[in-house]
This record gives structure tokens, sequence and C-alpha cells, in this order.
């Protein structure tokens, strides 16, 4: 389900934003919820308690713009797509600042812009949700590719890390590492050391020569495979803010 916030202090327009969206994901018969907020106040109490996909901010409001939420947002979750929305191009460059997702225009093309973004989100949640079926030692699986956060060596056998929000599971395949990270290259999986690769999704920040996790875990970075990660990492980064 694709959730999304939505702030604007107009109410006009926080009504034409919301019915834009639903329209668009009713048309693509998704399940979605969107959240609709008139203050900043009260967008970062709901951000602090939700886990929004995209959240939506009008650059311009009392108080304290546009701008400034969107770092406060991303302080709350880092992981939260920001689209800001503005009658004025001039904002342009200080949103992209902050890693912004778009920066739609309240003109006449609006519509567009925001379905346009939307399908972008639409896109990327494709491979975020993607089940793909694994044999393990106690059988057949289907796992989405994003609840495994880690692989990790046992001898000839990887054991597959995975977190389905708040319970751990640990799965096991009777094939080495080196093999199944070939494997699974394809949806963000980079070794970070001879026994350990990661979910590129997962990773929180790099720490001198350790990986943290959003789980909470850090993984060691070998000095063989640091700048193959790094480099892998940096170009990931750069997809998800496209």
């Amino acid at each position: 389900m694709l959730s999304i916030a939505i702030c604007d202090d107009e109410p006009f327009c926080l009504d034409k934003e919301n019915s834009i969206i639903s329209n668009y994901l009713n048309e693509c018969k998704e399940k979605f919820k969107v959240d609709v907020f008139t203050s900043p106040a009260s967008l970062l109490s709901a951000v602090s308690s939700n886990e929004y996909d995209l959240v939506m901010l009008d650059v311009e409001m009392p108080d304290i713009d546009g701008i400034e939420v969107a770092h406060k947002v991303h302080e709350i979750n880092d992981k939260t797509q920001i689209a800001f929305i503005s009658a004025y191009m001039k904002y342009a460059s200080r949103g992209y600042h902050v890693n912004a997702f778009r920066y739609i225009l309240k003109d006449e093309d609006m519509e567009v812009y925001i379905r346009e973004c939307l399908k972008q989100i639409l896109d990327k949640q494709g491979l975020n949700n993607k089940i793909i079926n694994l044999k393990f030692t106690i059988g057949e699986r289907n796992i989405r590719v994003n609840d495994i956060v880690y692989l990790k060596s046992e001898g000839n056998y990887t054991l597959f890390v995975m977190f389905d929000s708040t319970n751990k599971e640990v799965l096991k395949q009777k094939k080495p590492i080196k093999k199944v990270t070939a494997a699974m290259t394809k949806y963000n999986f980079v070794a970070v050391n001879s026994g350990e690769s990661v979910n590129l999704h997962h990773v929180k920040e790099v720490r001198g020569s350790r990986v943290v996790l959003d789980n909470g875990e850090s993984l060691l970075i070998s000095l063989r495979k640091h700048n193959d990660f790094l480099n892998a990492y940096k170009m990931y980064e750069r997809v998800e803010r496209l």
C-alpha cells in the first residue's frame, strides 16, 4: 500500500492535490492512503508515528517553510521521498538541496506532474515489493525481496536474515554465499566482506569501516570490498533520488 501525506496551508489546493492523487491511484487499482495536513506541526507529528512513502509539501507556509519541514521529515525518516509543490519556480534549487524527489509547479500542468511523480514512486515500489521463490533447507518459500536485510555465510550454506516489520527470521540455503550474492545482485545485494552481503535498501549509513543497517545491526566492510561497496551504494542512492 502506498502511504502519502500532503501538507498545504491553502484548503483549495489541498483538496485539488488530494483529488488528483486519489483519482490516479484508483485508476491504477493501487491500495493507498492519503493523509492531509494544513500545518507543518500536524504533519511532523504524524510523520513520527507513520511511515510515509511520499510527503508532498507546499514550499511557502506560515511560521516555517517547506524546505525546513523537509529537513525535519528526513531527520525522522530519511527514506521518505519529498515532493515540493509551489506556485514559484524560484525555490526549486533549494528544494533539491534536501534531495527532493520532485518539484511540482502549481500551474495548468500540475495534474500531469503529480501523476508522473506517482508513477515513478509506483515503479520503485514494484522492486521493493517484488516476491521471489527460493529453496531453503525447510522447503520452498515465496519471499519479499526487501524483507531480506542481509546474507551471512555459514560454511557451504547461506543464511538469509530477514525482518518482516518487527519479526526476525533466519532461513538457510544450501549454497555458498558467493553464488547466492551473484544471483541477488539484480535485487541490490552487495558484498561487504567475504562472509556477508547486504541489501542496499536497508543501509542506513556508512560509518567508517562499518555499514549500519536500519534494523540496528552493523556489519564490517572489509578493506578489499570497501571501494566496490561504496561505489554501489552511491549509485543506488543516486537512482533512489531520481
